[in-house]
């Protein structure tokens, strides 16, 4: 079918305008990747809003596997894991009780707080890299993370 000439300068002359302001937009760094929740290492930076001191004894870490609904980690001393469960759409997460290994350090006392507020967890927020989890009676995050690098 052949269209009538107006209609084929019409849609050659809305062609031309969509393809000049494509090339107008100003030259720009692209969007950082989103940091997601799943398969990352997340390395703790503060626990009930105190800063955790950066000593190889303190390298805490926490993992969710997307395969399994697992977690694991180490806390402060020990190897540890448990289960989670999430709902992506309104931010819920949730922890099982974490089992783990049962060797002594100095920063015992930390490590199970830590392992004693990861159960209580109920939502989480991710901004800039970081990973705050909340629990449900307070309005700041009881645990801190950044991304691994």
């Amino acid at each position: 079918m052949l269209l009538p000439m107006p209609r084929i300068s019409y849609l050659m002359l809305l062609g031309a305008t969509g393809l000049l302001l494509g090339g107008c937009t100003k030259g720009s760094e692209p969007a950082p990747a989103p940091v997601y929740l799943l398969d990352r290492q997340w390395q703790l930076l503060e626990l009930q809003g105190q800063p955790v001191p950066a000593t190889a004894e303190s390298r805490t870490s926490l993992t969710l596997s997307s395969t399994n609904n697992t977690n694991t980690g180490l806390a402060f001393c020990n190897q540890y894991g448990g289960g989670f469960t999430m709902q992506p759409g309104n931010n819920a997460l949730g922890f099982s009780p974490q089992a783990s290994t049962n060797s002594y350090c100095s920063a015992q006392p930390l490590e199970t707080r830590y392992l004693e507020l990861l159960p209580q967890v109920r939502r989480y927020l991710i901004s800039n890299r970081h990973l705050q989890l909340y629990d449900a009676e307070h309005e700041q995050p009881v645990l801190v993370f950044e991304v691994g690098k």
